[in-house]
């Protein structure tokens, strides 16, 4: 059990980060807050900001998730009503078709918002066999920063697994995450899951390790989790002269069925081989590239987030140098895919690297 201490150590962090680099000096300003859901959450297991952090003046996404009452449902509605309230509307199903059914996601464009600290309030209705139509009301608060020159993201964290791998919904799981410090003997400290999408820890400078090496590593203990990919975001503190936190995404896979997994392909394989999509998020095409120094056997797919391949866009040799590829927004039978969270996966002997992209239909 976490103390409140360590809940407001964890927080405290998060809020003197102010979601911006080292190199950026900061506003005379205060700072946007951290996010944080409130409410009633009984059916709400997170949120996903895109970009994140928001950024004044530029067209910003909230995705919620949840599960449905009774494990199995449908979404009916996800509407915006103003940038400020937003709507959901889940029927509740006696039986569910397949696992597809068990989990929700809601994507709600807000447009571009001013700096400063924002609040979305949303409301859940629910239809329910059992007791008719019943309603919930939470909100997320968060902050929109200026919009700043793009600067690169410092890599300290290289390292992204479970154990057991792969994680199934039946047994608790452990995420580890590790990477390089900027200094040697990195140590460890206030190391807390902040909620169910968040995580954060410090990194301070240490003495007598091994050959001064400048590696880390960390295990959160997150017991059972539900099937599907889980989106997080760490909130990374490096402790110096002075402390700067990065908010790192991470994630993981949880599934029900292991048959065929191997073993987990290195953390860097193929870091540099698949490239962002653009857009991200979008309505009718993402492009994007796969780059390789020898020509081989590959296949590119896209994925839902229970992991249900969607559509196979290649599957072939690829030659080498940079191929460039698209996904439609369809399944493999030609059909659209509905709008939410989706991953495209390049797989080449026995390595993987998987990005995130979100189809939002007009």
């Amino acid at each position: 059990m976490r103390t409140n201490a360590m809940w407001r150590r964890a927080a405290a962090r998060i809020v003197r980060a102010a979601f911006l680099p080292a190199c950026v000096a900061l506003a005379a300003a205060a700072s946007p807050a951290a996010a944080q859901l409130s409410g009633e959450l009984r059916y709400v297991g997170g949120y996903d900001l895109v970009p994140n952090p928001p950024e004044a003046a530029r067209p910003m996404t909230l995705v919620l998730y949840g599960t449905y009452p009774g494990n199995c449902g449908v979404l009916d509605e996800a509407s915006v009503q103003d940038p400020e309230h937003v709507r959901i509307r889940l029927r509740a199903l006696t039986a569910c078709p397949d696992s597809s059914y068990s989990a929700w996601s809601a994507i709600f464009p807000l447009g571009a918002l001013i700096g400063g600290n924002h609040t979305v309030a949303f409301d859940i209705s629910i239809d329910r066999a059992d007791s008719g139509l019943v309603s919930y009301h939470g909100s997320l608060t968060f902050g929109v920063v200026d919009s700043i020159p793009p600067e690169p993201m410092p890599t300290f964290v290289s390292l992204q697994t479970t154990d057991p791998w792969p994680p199934t919904p039946t047994a608790p799981m452990a995420f580890i995450v590790g990477g390089q410090a900027p200094f040697a003997c990195p140590v460890v400290s206030d190391a807390a899951v902040v909620d169910s999408s968040h995580l954060a820890l410090t990194l301070s400078p240490g003495s007598g390790c091994p050959g001064g090496s400048d590696s880390w590593s960390h295990r959160f203990e997150l017991g059972i989790q539900r099937e599907g990919h889980h989106f997080l975001e760490l909130a990374l503190t490096i402790a110096g002269d002075s402390a700067v936190t990065y908010h790192v995404p991470v994630h993981f896979l949880v599934v029900n069925d292991t048959t065929g997994w191997g073993p987990p392909p290195p953390s860097d394989s193929l870091a540099n081989g698949l490239s962002a999509s653009r857009p991200n998020p979008f309505a009718g095409e993402s492009r994007f590239s796969v780059s390789l120094d020898q020509a081989g056997d590959a296949e590119v797919a896209v994925f839902d987030i229970n992991g249900r391949r969607v559509n196979r866009v290649f599957q072939g040799r690829l030659s080498s140098g940079t191929t460039e590829l698209s996904w439609n927004g369809r399944r493999d039978d030609g059909t659209p895919a509905p709008s939410g969270i989706y991953f495209y996966r390049l797989s080449i002997q026995g390595r993987v690297i998987s990005r995130r992209l979100i189809l939002m239909r007009k």
